[in-house]
Formats: structure tokens, C-alpha cells, sequence
């Protein structure tokens, strides 16, 4: 009987034999061989000591420096989970937000209350409000500035500036002034003539530069401030009307730099005699004084009127007038 730890190659007969086998002998030879290998046990296993083995896994000062990861890996999750809680609080998110609300089918950000935005950057130009609801754009303590930026040319042109106490508008083909509830234009800068809307009797501006200021007509056109009104033309000053009435409570001023100023009237100037002061004509004891005659001081221009008695020349009235020191109209106040 072999022994279990035997090969069971000697067994195996030969080519030239198997050759002469029947079907018969091949398959109990078969059944044999496979029987022998099912009862070895030890065949291909070879014995070792497990003190030899090479051992896998972290461990030692390996395990140490994972565990350190790990926990640092866990800090830097919950701090950013507590910056989102702190972001989601503070900016109010939920179904929206609380200062605006993003519209992706119209393309449009829409922001609610008082936003403060820095420098916005609009690609097709056009910043719009609710139909209902008046857009209104501040600086604290600063100017507002819009400017168009060219891509192709790299360019940054200013078109508009607001400040405390005024408007300026430059680069513009046009601008116009609409009725925010009918849409009717009230100004624009294609037709050069301003005219007030219908029921608007008065218009408040600190200032204005215009070439020319007119009325209806029929009506009147009144000029009027609480503390002084001054005309100035770099090419000159040019009033026409049927009346032109001039009225001040203290002082009115009339100055040409380097041409003339000219007082013309259909019918005559007249001009209240009542609070210009008057020059003594140095005559005393003079008969009824029939007219006066209007004089001006230099360089200060101030106006006062001289008596022209019965039988003087009025062309030398202002050159008798009485100027002491004590009655000259040229310096009282």
C-alpha cells in the first residue's frame, strides 16, 4: 500500500500505454488519481513560523500620525459647518433671501430695502425699478459714479455724476425726462425748448445754464428768490418784453465787462424815484423843480438822481451835483 505523501506518478501509466487503455481502464485510472489527491492533505503546503512573517497594517508612530489626521480632518468640518450656519442666519437663506432674490427666467436680480453694493457692473447697461415702486440710489458722504466700459477698446468713459448739490451728464447722444405714471416726455435734450407740464405753474432750480428763458405770449414771466438773482452771459445779457420790471429790496447791480449796457424802451425807462438817494445841487433858495436826472457813480455803478431846476442844462446836472464828504450818495450804504 502507498503511502499518502507519495506521488501518484508512478502510478500514471505512459503514453505508448495509455494508448492501448479502454475507455473502461482511463476512467478508473482517473478515479484513482483524483482519489489520492482528495486524501493528501499536506500536498502544496509548505510550513513556516509566523514570527517570520511580515507583518501589514498601521502601526507605532503610524497609527498616531492617522489618528491626528482624522481628528484634524473632523475640526476643520465642524468649524465649516459653523460657518454655514452663521452664513445662512445672517443672510437670511431659505427659499430666498432676505436682501434680494435671483429671477433666472428674466435674467434679473431683484434686491429689497437699502442694498450697498460698492461698484456694480452692468453688461447690457440698463438699470430699471418696479413700476410702483420709485429706484433710488444714494452715496453716503461721496459722489455716485456711472461709467460705459469698452471691452474692444479697454476704455472706461464717465457719463454720469451725482453730487450733493448737482447732476452732470456727459457723453450722451440724449436724455430725457419721462412722466413716470403717463410715460409722457417732460424734457429732452433732442428738442432744445423746455416747457413745464400742464398744471405746473413753478419751477425751483438753484441753478441753471441756459441760452434763453421764455413765456407764452399772453403770460408773464416772473424771476423771483429769497435772497438774490444774478444773470450772466459770457457774450452778453439780452432782455426783451412788452414790461420788464426790476425789483429789489436792497440793491441792483448792472455790469459789463468789456462792452456797454444798454436801457431801451419803446416809451421811455422809468425807474422809482422814491429810494434812490438825491444830491444837493448846490443852488439854495431854487425856484419849483420840474425834473431830475439820474447819475452814476464810478467805477461802483450805484445810481442817484440830481434836482435839474428851471433853466439849467441837464447834459451838466451830475457834474453840479454836491459830493462832500458827508452827503455823497456814491458812499452811503
Amino acid at each position: 500500500m502507498s503511502s499518502p505523501r507519495d506521488s501518484p506518478a508512478s502510478e500514471v501509466p505512459s503514453e505508448n500505454v495509455l494508448g492501448t487503455l479502454s475507455i473502461r481502464d482511463k476512467s478508473l485510472l482517473k478515479r484513482n488519481i483524483n482519489r489520492h489527491h482528495n486524501n493528501n492533505l499536506s500536498a502544496g503546503y509548505v510550513p513556516v513560523h509566523e514570527e517570520d512573517l511580515h507583518k501589514t497594517g498601521l502601526r507605532g508612530r503610524k497609527t498616531y500620525l492617522f489618528w491626528t489626521v482624522v481628528a484634524l480632518i473632523c475640526v476643520l468640518a465642524l468649524a465649516n459647518l459653523i460657518l454655514l450656519l452663521i452664513i445662512l442666519s445672517v443672510l437670511r437663506i431659505g427659499l430666498g433671501m432676505e436682501s434680494l432674490e435671483i429671477i433666472p427666467n428674466q435674467s434679473t436680480v431683484k434686491f429689497y430695502g437699502r442694498t450697498d453694493l460698492g461698484q456694480i457692473y452692468k453688461r447690457d447697461g440698463l438699470i430699471e425699478g418696479y413700476r410702483d415702486e420709485p429706484l433710488v440710489i444714494t452715496a453716503d458722504r461721496s459722489q455716485l459714479l456711472i461709467d460705459i466700459v469698452s471691452v474692444e477698446r479697454e476704455t472706461r468713459q464717465r457719463v454720469m455724476t451725482l453730487e450733493e448739490d448737482q447732476i452732470l451728464f456727459q457723453r450722451v447722444q440724449s436724455f430725457q425726462v419721462k412722466d413716470p405714471k403717463s410715460g409722457k416726455e417732460i424734457f429732452s435734450t433732442k428738442n432744445p425748448n423746455f416747457g413745464l407740464p400742464n398744471g405746473v405753474r413753478h419751477l425751483h432750480v438753484d441753478f441753471a445754464t441756459t441760452p434763453r428763458v421764455t413765456s407764452p405770449v399772453d403770460e408773464n414771466l416772473v424771476l423771483r428768490s429769497d435772497s438774490y438773482i444774478r444773470f450772466k452771459g459770457n457774450e452778453g445779457t439780452r432782455m426783451e418784453g412788452k414790461n420788464i420790471l426790476w425789483s429789489a429790496d436792497q440793491f441792483l447791480f448792472l455790469k459789463s465787462v468789456n462792452g456797454s449796457i444798454i436801457l431801451n424802451g419803446t416809451r421811455g425807462v422809468s425807474i422809482d424815484m422814491t429810494q434812490m438817494p438825491e444830491a444837493p445841487s448846490g443852488l439854495s433858495g431854487s425856484p419849483f423843480i420840474s425834473q431830475f436826472k439820474v447819475c452814476v457813480c464810478m467805477p461802483s455803478g450805484k445810481l442817484f438822481r440830481v434836482a435839474v431846476h428851471a433853466g439849467q442844462s441837464s447834459h451838466t446836472a451830475c457834474m453840479r451835483a454836491n459830493l462832500a464828504q458827508h452827503i455823497d450818495p456814491c458812499k452811503l450804504s
